[in-house]
């Protein structure tokens, strides 16, 4: 595969473990479906959406995403499909900011398909978007201002379903049936580049951004919103923290001028420990271990303890950057590079 910018999404496809990819090569975008073992192509499906590489390589940037037989992938432009997992037939598509005359952002549309019940919601817009899963049909959209970048993560406010996600001047709360807007934290950055995915837990939520913005623990169970506390001590410029037995670990800084991977408090903000042997770029975890990939294509894996860090092993894995988060599923793990490397490496066998 040559594809500038891939995503994946792990599943099975006709009896057969297959990952699902979305790339862009000569202005078309192709969603493939690979068998997981032998990287053989399944099925593929393209359709054209300019590759746009606006400051960085380009092309998709949304998690395609499996609910059932049912695919469901986004383009950077709106291109939004609903295909037959295992067949790759296009059950219908249609471009979702275009025929509800919404702007695209400036990076692109980039935060994954989320499926609640029969509704698929979207960050498009400025507080989102449902889908009708069934018929493709608009349940609910919001006003025509940019979205932000990073994907849907759902809670219960107040005995209601909701989601929380960023837009590209705050992070906002929404009901997932009818889209009405529960609450709002304004959250201004440079660019209006808020990436990471809010951390729900215990009715707070966690968000950070980059570009010297930082982050805040909000208190979500009383009328108002309370700040519980706030610093710059974890600033998630794109890959979004993990929390692990009440403590985030996150890449903290810009991915140009030099990250680091940084163990916080979740419940009063204190950093615990700082690591910046190397620089990483994406994050993943399993169990106790962390998973990072430096910015120099190297896999990382650490222990996940709040008391220090402990590098169990380090690997040359690729020879460009990774922003997106590596994939861990069944012993597997598969890792794209910007420029769209593919890598996948077996990770359940021990060494001798």
């Amino acid at each position: 595969m040559d594809d500038t910018s891939w995503h994946r999404s792990i599943g099975r496809c006709n009896e057969r473990r297959a990952s699902i990819h979305h790339g862009n090569t000569d202005d078309f975008d192709t969603v493939y479906c690979l068998d997981s073992v032998t990287g053989e192509t399944i099925w593929k499906h393209s359709y054209p959406c300019v590759l746009d590489p606006n400051e960085f390589e380009g092309g998709p940037t949304a998690t395609p995403t499996v609910d059932g037989s049912l695919l469901f992938t986004l383009s950077r432009l709106g291109d939004f499909h609903c295909f037959d997992k295992d067949t790759g037939e296009v059950h219908w598509s249609k471009n979702a900011a275009e025929e509800n005359e919404i702007r695209v952002p400036g990076w692109g549309f980039a935060g994954s398909p989320l499926v609640v019940g029969d509704l698929i919601l979207l960050n498009i817009g400025e507080a989102g978007m449902a889908i009708e899963k069934s018929s493709g049909r608009v349940k609910w959209k919001s006003t025509d201002k940019d979205a932000g970048y990073s994907s849907l993560v759902p809670m219960r406010f107040k005995d209601v379903d909701a989601v929380v996600f960023g837009s590209s001047r705050s992070y906002v709360c929404v009901e997932t049936e009818t889209g009405k807007e529960l609450w709002r934290k304004r959250w201004l950055t440079t660019f209006g580049c808020n990436a990471a995915d809010p951390i729900v837990a215990d009715g707070k939520v966690f968000l950070s951004s980059g570009y010297n913005r930082g982050c805040v623990l909000l208190d979500v169970t009383e009328d108002n919103l309370r700040e519980v506390w706030k610093n710059k001590e974890m600033q998630n410029q794109i890959s979004t923290s993990l929390l692990i037995n009440d403590f985030v670990y996150g890449i903290h800084g810009d991915i140009d001028a030099g990250t680091q991977l940084r163990c916080m408090d979740f419940q009063s903000g204190k950093v615990q420990w700082t690591e910046d042997s190397f620089h990483p770029s994406a994050l993943a975890a399993a169990g106790n271990r962390l998973i990072a990939i430096s910015d120099q294509g190297d896999l990382v894996i650490a222990q996940a303890s709040s008391d220090a860090v402990k590098v169990l092993s380090t690997h040359p894995l690729m020879v460009e950057k990774c922003w997106t988060s590596p994939v861990l599923s069944g012993g597997m793990l598969y890792v794209r590079g910007v420029s769209g490397e593919l890598v996948c490496v077996d990770l359940s066998k021990k060494s001798s």
